[in-house]
């Protein structure tokens, strides 16, 4: 018996595949940038604590070289 349904492949790509694809490249969102920095900022903090010291130091402290 022979069916009248036929199955279409899906499509490749879409509008919506190239809008995230377009999204992605320009990186992530601000708010979780901001949301990364402050996580890191915390960590050094926490980490600078447990080394004995309290401020921040600066990138000449740190060897940064350019």
């Amino acid at each position: 018996m022979h069916s009248m349904t036929r199955t279409i492949p899906a499509p490749a790509s879409s509008l919506y595949d190239d809008m995230e694809d377009e999204d992605n490249r320009r990186g992530p969102e601000p708010e979780d940038f901001h949301r990364l920095v402050r996580h890191l900022v915390a960590d050094g903090d926490a980490r600078a604590a447990l080394a004995g010291r309290r401020a921040r130091r600066t990138l000449a402290q740190m060897g940064a070289t350019r």
